[in-house]
């Protein structure tokens, strides 16, 4: 081969390997950023909302964000048990409707606790039914959105 030349795509193949070694925590780090950025327009939709309507929302967004694992539950053929996930919405449905009948608090530790939820889903843990991406997003908005439910409405 001549100085300077390289077979064609050659260059391509050596910086995708670099960036792929790298890339597990960059998308990490980027689904972070993604969860914070969405839980931050979700913060100030709430806060924009009628008093009144507010509890009602972040119940019904707490009962939703917990209905999604039994979306991937059906799609992952049987990777994840469809019982345990719909075991785990409805503890968290329970939780929605004591935030919203009782107290706050409910509410927030909901969206706590459902941050913990995504955390035991990492593939890492063996769960191959849940993006990878999705676990660091989620958690991430799940506890800034709790964050935005305890500084604005609890305290």
């Amino acid at each position: 081969m001549a100085a300077g030349f390289q077979e064609p795509g050659s260059e391509d193949r050596a910086g995708t390997e670099r960036r792929s070694a790298a890339s597990p925590a960059r998308r990490a780090r980027r689904a972070v950023l993604a969860g914070l950025g969405l839980a931050a327009v979700t913060g100030a939709v709430l806060v924009l909302l009628p008093a009144s309507f507010v509890r009602g929302a972040v119940s019904n967004l707490l009962t939703l964000i917990a209905a999604i694992y039994v979306g991937f539950s059906i799609s992952s053929r049987g990777e994840l048990s469809l019982a345990r996930q719909s075991l785990g919405a409805g503890v968290f449905f329970v939780l929605a409707l004591f935030g919203l009948w009782f107290d706050w608090w409910w509410l927030a530790i909901g969206l706590v606790a459902h941050g913990g939820w995504d955390l035991a889903h990492h593939p890492r843990r063996g769960h191959r039914g849940v993006p990878a991406w999705y676990v660091p997003f989620c958690a991430a908005y799940d506890w800034a959105v709790a964050a935005v439910v305890v500084a604005y409405y609890m305290v």
